[in-house]
């Protein structure tokens, strides 16, 4: 298959500027060999995964959007070649301003999760992002539930800011809605990073519709909401920036010139794109109207964690104002780093993690059991 730009309208980099990089994640690889059985508490938790963060960090805080749009293939090929390995029959579905959504599963299954890829809102969704979502269909299909995903694709920044991409996720939406027919009982939602962003702006407009996006009605609540390491706050001065910064692979640098690609020049992040900023009474709004479960998982180990804390907090206060506390999860297993369990799809990773299996339980809950587990809070 030959490899397409259609992520970027973005100028192409330069050769050298990419050979830069190419050198400084070579140069890290190499100086966290030697170094790694020295990290002591404060690296990532096992020494491979710390020489494979070293590396992956230098290359997050050196690729600029254009040189990964430029480099990186698209989602819809990503997609494209995940089908072929897994011996299914690609199926994709044009959405609004350019957005397509992406069949994993039958189309006609009961239950469907749409799910919003990260890469903090400009990289396109990686062959990891793919195959996780290939492999949690396969695991919920294994289980006797009649399950699928409707990945999508949206457009990557600056190429178009937000609030775009909240438009195409509310369009993805909506297309299950009225293009399916579904009732919305039968539809989760699941995000991871910025895509977990883009999740949580999507439960608030549901809730208090964006005066830019047009309104999605929903005659009952949606069955649940999965968010993965959401990058819910552009604070970079939590203290868990500091004392991750070496057992994570995400870096202050990729987070601050991730957050100014989202949004036009000249503008301010709002309630929408920064979630964090929402007030408890919102929350509340969302569990009463937009959906019935919701689970957030993060990593001990990724620099996110606190501000994930913290919004979590916020939600939960939300729900419980409402009597949906039961409705309401949150989860983080010790000294991992940023949506584990997809990053180690990308590292071929034999066994599944921790952070694997409690997003699987979870799910399969959901999918068996309809509604409010009651979990509460867990560290795993």
């Amino acid at each position: 298959m030959e490899k397409t730009n259609a992520n970027t309208q973005l100028p192409k980099p330069s050769a050298l500027s990419v050979l830069k990089v190419i050198l400084s994640i070579e140069f890290a690889f190499t100086k966290r060999l030697y170094t790694a059985p020295f990290r002591g508490e404060n690296g990532a938790h096992s020494y491979s995964r710390d020489v494979f963060y070293a590396a992956l960090r230098a290359g997050i805080t050196g690729f600029t959007p254009e040189q990964i749009q430029h480099l990186a293939w698209d989602t819809e090929s990503t997609y494209k070649i995940g089908a072929k390995i897994h011996g299914c029959q690609p199926d994709s579905v044009d959405l609004m301003e350019g957005a397509k959504g992406h069949w994993i599963g039958k189309k006609d299954a009961k239950y469907v999760m749409l799910f919003i890829h990260g890469g903090g809102f400009y990289g396109p969704a990686s062959y990891g992002h793919l195959k996780y979502q290939f492999a949690l269909q396969k695991e919920m299909a294994k289980q006797g539930l009649d399950f699928a995903i409707f990945s999508l694709s949206y457009t990557l920044a600056p190429n178009l800011v937000y609030p775009t991409q909240l438009q195409q996720a509310a369009s993805a939406l909506q297309y299950l809605l009225s293009g399916q027919g579904r009732d919305p009982s039968t539809i989760l939602l699941a995000g991871d990073s910025a895509g977990g962003n883009l999740v949580t702006a999507l439960l608030l407009h549901l809730a208090r519709p964006h005066p830019s996006v047009y309104p999605v009605k929903l005659s009952q609540p949606l069955h649940g909401a999965l968010l993965i390491s959401p990058w819910v706050s552009f604070d970079t001065s939590e203290p868990s920036f500091k004392t991750n910064q070496h057992s994570d692979y995400i870096t202050t640098t990729a987070l601050e010139r991730a957050s100014m690609a989202y949004i036009a020049l000249g503008t301010t992040h709002d309630t929408y794109t920064q979630p964090i900023s929402a007030q408890s009474a919102w929350w509340s709004d969302v569990a009463e109207t937009a959906v019935s479960n919701v689970m957030i998982w993060g990593g001990g180990g990724e620099i996110l964690i606190d501000g994930i804390t913290k919004f979590a907090a916020k939600m939960e206060s939300g729900f419980n104002a409402v009597g949906n506390g039961a409705g309401f999860q949150f989860m983080v297993t010790p000294k991992q780093g940023h949506e584990e369990m997809i990053i180690d799809t990308v590292f071929l990773m034999g066994r599944k993690g921790d952070s694997a299996l409690v997003v699987e339980k979870w799910l399969e809950d959901m999918l068996k059991k309809g509604n409010n587990t009651g979990y509460g809070n867990q560290d795993i």
